[in-house]
C-alpha cells in the first residue's frame, strides 16, 4: 500500500496532518495507516460515507529514524511553503483589507521558500524523465566529460526553466548570473537517470547580473552518454 505522510487543506477550510493512502484516501494523524493493510475495500466503504475532500496537500519528509536505510530527502524551506499556503487559504474567506494583507504575506512567504541558492540547498534527487539544460559562451563546454556526461558540481537549470524564459544567449546570461559575460548561445541538454543526485534552488544575482533562474548542481556529476549538443540560439 503506498503511504505518505502529509499537510493537507480539507475542503471544510481545516489544516490536517495525516496521511495519503494509494493516493485515494486521507486519514488523520493518530490513525495508523499500516493498521488497514489488508482490508482496503472496507476502508474505500467507510471513506465513502464522508463528503469531506482534500482541496490541496503537500508530502511531508520522513523522520530519519523511519528510512531504515532509505536516503533521506529533506523538504527545502518547508516552513514558508505552509506559511504561504495558509495565508493564501485564508485570504479567499477575509474581507479588505485583511484579504490584501494576506495575500501579500503569502507573496513574501512564497519568495522566501523560493530564495535558497542551490548550494545552499539539501541533496534530492532526480524524477524519472527530467531534462536539464546548460548555457555555454563556447560550443565546447568544459564540465562535459570525454563520454558526454557532466563533472561532479556541474550547474544547470531545468527544462522548464529554460524553455519559459531563454530566447537568447544575453538572456541566460542575466537569468543565471552566469560568470562570463559574453552570451551563453550554445544549449547542451542532461537525461539524467532516475535518482541522481542533485541539489535544486534559486540563482542569487551576481557578476553584475539579476539572476533569479532555476538553478541545479549535479552533486556527483552525470554517467557518460547524458548529455547531447550543443545546439545555438540567437546571441541577442
Amino acid at each position: 500500500m503506498g503511504c505518505h505522510k502529509v499537510h493537507a487543506i480539507l475542503s471544510g477550510g481545516s489544516y490536517e496532518f495525516g496521511y495519503i493512502l494509494n493516493q485515494t484516501i486521507f486519514i488523520q494523524e493518530g490513525e495508523n495507516p499500516w493498521q488497514f493493510r489488508g482490508v482496503w475495500n472496507d476502508l474505500l466503504a467507510e471513506a465513502a460515507k464522508t463528503h469531506t475532500s482534500i482541496n490541496f496537500f503537500r508530502v511531508l519528509p520522513r523522520e530519519p529514524e523511519t528510512l531504515h536505510g532509505v536516503r533521506c530527502v529533506a523538504v527545502s524551506n518547508e516552513k514558508w511553503h505552509v506559511f504561504a499556503e495558509r495565508s493564501a487559504h485564508a485570504a479567499l474567506s477575509a474581507s479588505s483589507p485583511t484579504r490584501e494583507q494576506l495575500l501579500a504575506n503569502s507573496e513574501v512567504f512564497a519568495k522566501a521558500a523560493k530564495s535558497e541558492e542551490a548550494k545552499d540547498a539539501p541533496v534530492t534527487v532526480t524524477a524519472s524523465g527530467e531534462v536539464f539544460k546548460r548555457f555555454c559562451a563556447t560550443a565546447k563546454d568544459h564540465r562535459l566529460t570525454v563520454g558526454m556526461g557532466y563533472r561532479s558540481g556541474t550547474f544547470a537549470t531545468t527544462k522548464e526553466d529554460a524553455d519559459a524564459h531563454i530566447k537568447t544567449g544575453m538572456d541566460a546570461v542575466a537569468r543565471y548570473a552566469l560568470p562570463n559575460p559574453n552570451p551563453a548561445s550554445n544549449v547542451f541538454t542532461a537525461k539524467p537517470p532516475a535518482d541522481t543526485d542533485l541539489q535544486r534552488g534559486t540563482v542569487a544575482p551576481a557578476n553584475n547580473q539579476p539572476g533569479g533562474g532555476v538553478e541545479v548542481i549535479f552533486v556527483n556529476g552525470t554517467p557518460d552518454g547524458t548529455v547531447t549538443g550543443p545546439i545555438t540560439i540567437p546571441d541577442k
